[in-house]
């Protein structure tokens, strides 16, 4: 059912359909602390201190593989505990909790639509927020099995890519600040090599009037220090997966992205992209998505089930805070992997025709 998947980013407040997106800005940081049985825990490497410019002509990464969490950072298929490897400890602060003694957690928001606290809040390593991969992803999985696979195929023959414009980056190790273009790449047409030779077509909706040299998401504050390039002040990232040929948004909010270079820069490996969907836009989304398998499913029962299944699986606010004990949860952290190599930004593709609501009424 999952015949392929086209990633769509922007930063700022991303508008439901890809015609419409918008350009944004970037979140205040999450707030750190302690509670719910720990510590701040898993982050990006902290902003050098002083002004280093770019010194070099700039380099071009672009995504060829993509983690959604049912392996570990290898590949190695591992359902189980893949997920706990991807992320960021967003809520500042770290649950590792089991069973009965889940019921201790304190200081953190209260599982939505009869939510278990036993299914919500256990973390990741160091304290990786990352409900999607631990509670959703089977879900995706459950319905197409190779869903991973799919998508890993689908970059590999040159489908859609994303790439970072990382403006300005030279030989040294540390840049503070650097200007990055975010690029939605289209079909190819050919074979992706990674090694800089490859020309990505751009997707028309993230540039601004079509403009190859103004996109619609800019990082103007990303930085990198010991050859890890990190996107900066937090922001919203929309990323559009298409399911059966209908796309679904993943609306990612309060995002932090980074990725580890090599020391040459001509790739880049433990790529990660952490932040928070709101729980209602996700699965009004999905609604969409089942609506397009079959009319039928746009309301009654069947989606109501599942709808009610994401809705129990938030475990953050959307705004990125763990909340209190009287808030309930209405958000579901999420944390994805990446390795990525060099392109080249190519020509601007025409323009989407796009996709209607199948449910619209």
């Amino acid at each position: 059912m999952l015949r392929h998947a086209l990633f769509v980013l922007c930063a700022g407040a991303a508008a439901g359909t890809l015609s419409s997106l918008a350009a944004c800005g970037g979140d205040s940081p999450t707030s750190s602390g302690s509670g719910g049985g720990g510590t701040h825990g898993a982050e990006p490497p902290g902003r050098p201190s002083g002004n280093t410019p770019g010194d070099g002509s700039g380099t071009v990464f672009a995504i060829k593989k993509l983690y959604l969490g049912d392996t570990d950072r290898n590949g190695t298929m591992d359902p189980t505990n893949g997920w706990k490897s991807f992320g960021y400890d967003l809520d500042g602060k770290i649950t590792n909790c089991s069973g009965a003694a889940c019921s201790d957690v304190t200081g953190q928001c209260k599982p939505a639509a009869g939510g278990a606290v036993a299914d919500v809040y256990p973390d990741g390593n160091d304290g990786i927020d990352n409900a999607f991969g631990h509670t959703l992803l089977p879900i995706i999985t459950g319905i197409a099995m190779d869903a991973s696979t799919q998508i890993n195929d689908a970059i590999k023959q040159g489908k859609f890519t994303i790439m970072f414009d990382v403006e300005k980056l030279g030989a040294k190790d540390t840049y503070n600040p650097l200007t990055t273009k975010l690029y939605g790449g289209g079909d190819l047409m050919s074979t992706p090599s990674f090694n800089g030779s490859d020309k990505w077509p751009l997707i028309y909706e993230l540039l601004n009037n079509g403009n190859k040299d103004s996109p619609k998401v800019q990082f103007t504050n990303s930085y990198v220090v010991g050859n890890t390039w990190v996107s900066g002040d937090p922001g919203t990232v929309n990323l559009q997966l298409s399911v059966a040929g209908f796309a679904l948004a993943l609306n990612i909010q309060h995002a932090i992205i980074s990725f580890d270079m090599a020391p040459d820069h001509k790739s880049a490996t433990n790529g990660t992209l952490a932040g928070v969907l709101d729980t209602e836009q996700f699965t009004t989304e999905l609604k969409q998505v089942a609506g397009s398998f079959d009319p039928s499913l746009c309301m009654g029962s069947a989606i109501d089930s599942i709808v009610n299944q994401i809705r129990q699986a938030s475990d953050i606010m959307s705004d990125g805070s763990a909340g209190s004990s009287s808030d309930t949860c209405n958000g579901i952290s999420i944390g994805l992997g990446f390795d990525a190599g060099i392109v080249q930004l190519g020509d601007v593709a025409p323009k989407s025709m796009g996709t209607g609501d199948p449910c619209a009424m």
